[in-house]
């Protein structure tokens, strides 16, 4: 019985772990650091400006028509870490 406890506890320590990695790599994978709705593994216009309208590719096709203010405000929104 001991021995089946101490496997269960060894298994779920080591699946957190594993399971924890396994998130990091997935959240590294889906990144959109221009937060263009684009993942960064596809985006061919990295930098594109923020209220852009983009393409499947993530480059440009209008940008939309926001004050400074505005654009400070939703992105201090989108990039909030909780």
């Amino acid at each position: 019985m001991k021995k089946i406890l101490l496997f269960a506890l060894l298994f779920a320590v080591g699946a957190s772990s594993l399971q924890a990695r396994y998130h990091k790599k997935i959240r590294k994978s889906y990144q959109d650091k221009d937060l263009d709705g684009v993942i960064d593994k596809r985006d061919r216009c990295p930098n594109t400006p923020f209220f852009a309208i983009v393409n499947k590719n993530g480059c440009m096709i209008k940008r939309l028509n926001v004050s400074k203010e505005q654009e400070r405000k939703v992105k201090e929104i989108l990039t909030r870490r909780n």
